[in-house]
């Protein structure tokens, strides 16, 4: 079946074939962790850092992989993981127990101090000579840094484990910035590389599939590039389900010919919503990287507007915005391609 889905790729055989180029920053992480450092890695949304991180894990199989979600309800307490801890059940189920944002929270504030310490201190006691345990924590905000790498900075350090951490903030506030030797950059894809990518997922698909999906490759790539992979596949998956696949690449070509016309701040505005996806006219990240103000982009998504570059749809007393024309065959809410709508208030 043709993959064209923007779901994490795994650390499978299966999806490891659909991976591209990263290997300098993987280069970096492997020796990084061969020197005992722990790693910082950072992008913007939709830039594969949850593909990354499971592509880390399976150059290193030993290690612990965890994804915090502020939706997670934390269901276990300190005493719940001092008895995990105390019946040696392992450090991997000590780990299991820390994958909610509340419950790493919890535990970097929790009194008496330093519980948490304690915990993993317990959880990873062996051997001197056994290498140190890998965590691949991902998705971590500013807030869970914070509390981890910051307040907890010195007794981390001395425990026997190194930490890969992504985040979407490119600069790391102190004294968290001096807990990560090594930081990695995730960057918008090149043209050659986003054909590669797309001619991959054609061979998940029939040979009719595969055919149509080259093509759109060669122009998609050729028209968006540098962007995140998330925003390819969007593009190329919009272009695939439209009644005239290869009008509607016409299209697209023709849409980054007027990108090409647009003011400096205009194709800030337009680059932004590519690279970072559902977003709002307030967001700070897109607000720093363009410099101006909220009114300001307001003013320039209306210009985007005209020139033909954002579709926008009225929903309830707000506006979706879309960065290209909408395929001929709509997606509906909700469906794959359809998360590439942009709310203003």
């Amino acid at each position: 079946m043709l993959s064209l889905s923007q779901r994490p790729l795994s650390a499978s055989d299966a999806d490891h074939r659909l991976f591209v180029d990263r290997n300098s920053e993987l280069d970096r992480v492997d020796r990084s962790l061969g020197l005992g450092l722990n790693i910082y890695i950072h992008g913007a949304r939709g830039m594969g850092k949850t593909t990354f991180l499971h592509q880390v894990h399976r150059s290193h199989p030993g290690a612990y992989y965890c994804r915090i979600k502020d939706s997670e309800v934390f269901k276990g307490t300190l005493v719940e993981l001092e008895r995990v801890v105390s019946s040696r059940s392992g450090f991997a189920e000590v780990m299991g127990m820390l994958t909610s944002s509340e419950a790493i929270r919890m535990l970097a504030n929790a009194t008496p101090e330093d519980q948490l310490v304690q915990i993993l201190r317990q959880a990873v006691r062996q051997p001197s000579d056994e290498p140190s345990r890998v965590v691949l924590l991902d998705d971590l905000d500013e807030e869970g840094r914070r509390g981890l790498f910051g307040r907890l900075r010195d007794e981390l350090w001395e425990l026997p484990i190194q930490w890969v951490v992504s985040g979407t903030e490119p600069y790391l506030e102190a004294p968290v910035d001096a807990f990560f030797e090594t930081v990695v950059e995730l960057e918008n894809l090149q043209h050659e590389t986003l054909r590669q990518m797309l001619c991959r997922r054609a061979l998940t698909g029939t040979a009719e599939e595969q055919a149509v999906l080259r093509d759109i490759a060669d122009s998609v790539s050729t028209s968006i590039a540098p962007c995140t992979p998330r925003r390819a596949l969007s593009v190329a998956r919009d272009i695939f389900l439209s009644d005239d696949a290869m009008g509607a690449s016409n299209l697209l070509e023709e849409m980054q010919q007027l990108r090409s016309e647009l003011s400096e701040s205009a194709t800030r505005v337009l680059d932004g919503l590519m690279v970072h996806g559902p977003t709002h006219a307030g967001d700070e990240q897109l607000l720093a990287e363009v410099g101006v103000t909220r009114s300001r982009v307001v003013q320039l998504l209306a210009e985007l507007e005209t020139a033909g570059l954002v579709t926008a749809q009225r929903v309830g007393r707000k506006r979706l915005y879309s960065a290209f024309p909408k395929p001929a065959a709509p997606v509906e809410a909700g469906a794959p391609g359809s998360a590439d709508s942009y709310e203003h208030s």
